[in-house]
């Protein structure tokens, strides 16, 4: 009975290192997922950059992804650091559970010197047969050879065991050891890539730089910005205040804005998907958020009723949900598209070309247009906005659409 529980302790520990654990397993997951997701960001930031960095004026935007591409850069490095440390973790507890198990078989050795003193004491095996015949009875000599045979075997398969893990959890630590060095690799190459960090930092101080020098100019043109973003705010009350004036009596005194059955499921519907509309372009950077914030580089007030998403050249803008087209309007330069979803409605500007008109049905993710881009500063740059009629106010966009 001791050499089985002893044999099935063994075995237990066997079963302990077979596993890794499952918070390692998790963890190492997660940080792979969240560097996927930051090389990827770092590698499409950097490629909006890359379409503006020959142009001799410098934006305003720029500054917005530069920052975002430092921060990027810098929370990667923290991944692969944190990763290189829970290898470490890894390899400290894979050693001690080596060392334990070579504690285990130089028990079990030494047991064995035991064995074989005792065989040699009884050299023959009529020594072996004295100790069964001498038994009591018939039961105790069947239990006494049980014995015998379950000593050797029992021995014989723990060594065996022991030797197996051994050599199972030395490959282990080289494995793991081979990890540490790739993620030392893979860190040496990031420490590269701080190169371009402080490139990109350098690059950020000349351009704070030149917009200190021309902050007059910078300002005139955000100015020129809120003008625009008023004028399409202005067009989408005109157009609700036009539906409305369509109300009945209850219709006005509730507020509501007059729809078909329809339209109100398509009401329903897209505010049942808050939170999970896709983005009104493929891909993008988001470089003004909503609301009215201070500049981080001029020394004004940015009041804006949407997002502004940078984009690269070519880039078609896409309907977040299924609508109605109600308006183009036409902004300087630029149009934008406005889009009814029953009582919501969702902005399109700075396109330079529209691919839908007035009265159409569009559907989820269907293109309407190509975002326009600045022959100043060569960037190009979606202005979207998303509408209630329940509050006749613009809501910020980056709590219905998906992170």
């Amino acid at each position: 009975m001791i050499l089985n529980g002893k044999y099935l302790l063994l075995v237990s520990l066997f079963i302990g290192l077979l596993f890794p654990s499952s918070v390692w397993s998790q963890n190492k997951t997660a940080l792979e997922k969240s560097k996927r997701n930051l090389e990827k960001e770092i590698g499409y930031t950097r490629k909006l950059l890359k379409e503006t960095e020959n142009q001799k004026k410098v934006s305003i935007s720029e500054i917005s992804l530069l920052n975002k591409q430092i921060k990027s850069r810098q929370e990667l490095i923290e991944v692969y650091n944190r990763e290189i440390n829970q290898a470490n973790n890894e390899i400290g507890l894979a050693k001690k559970q080596i060392e334990e198990l070579e504690a285990s078989l130089k028990k079990l050795k030494e047991e064995y010197g035991k064995l074989i003193y005792q065989t040699y004491k009884s050299r023959n095996a009529a020594d072996q047969w004295m100790y069964v015949f001498s038994s009591s009875d018939f039961y105790q000599a069947y239990n006494r050879i049980k014995y015998l045979r379950a000593v050797g075997e029992a021995r014989q398969e723990a060594a065996k065991n022991i030797v197996n893990k051994e050599a199972e959890l030395t490959q282990r630590i080289a494995a793991l050891e081979r990890i540490k060095q790739d993620r030392t690799d893979l860190m040496t190459s990031k420490e590269k890539e701080a190169s371009n960090l402080m490139h990109d930092k350098s690059r950020k101080e000349v351009a704070v730089k030149q917009i200190s020098q021309k902050e007059k100019e910078l300002k005139q043109q955000l100015s020129q910005k809120q003008k625009e973003w008023q004028k399409l705010n202005d067009e989408i009350k005109k157009i609700i205040e036009a539906q409305m004036k369509k109300a009945g009596k209850a219709d006005k005194a509730a507020g509501r804005l007059p729809m078909t059955p329809e339209e109100k499921l398509l009401a329903e519907s897209f505010a049942g998907n808050k939170g999970k509309l896709p983005w009104p372009l493929e891909r993008g950077q988001i470089i003004s958020s909503f609301g009215s914030h201070p500049h981080p580089e001029l020394h004004v007030t940015v009041d804006n009723k949407g997002l502004d998403i940078r984009t690269e050249k070519m880039a078609r803008a896409r309907a977040v949900f299924e609508g109605k087209v109600v308006r183009i309007i036409q902004l300087g330069r630029f149009k934008a598209v406005l889009i009814q979803h029953g009582s919501y409605f969702t902005v399109y500007s700075n396109l330079s070309e529209v691919y839908v008109v007035e009265g159409q049905k569009v559907n989820t993710k269907e293109e309407l247009g190509l975002v326009g881009t600045s022959n100043e500063t060569g960037e190009t740059i979606l202005h979207f906005e998303l509408w209630s009629t329940k509050t006749n106010t613009p809501q910020n966009p980056e709590y219905w659409i998906i992170k």
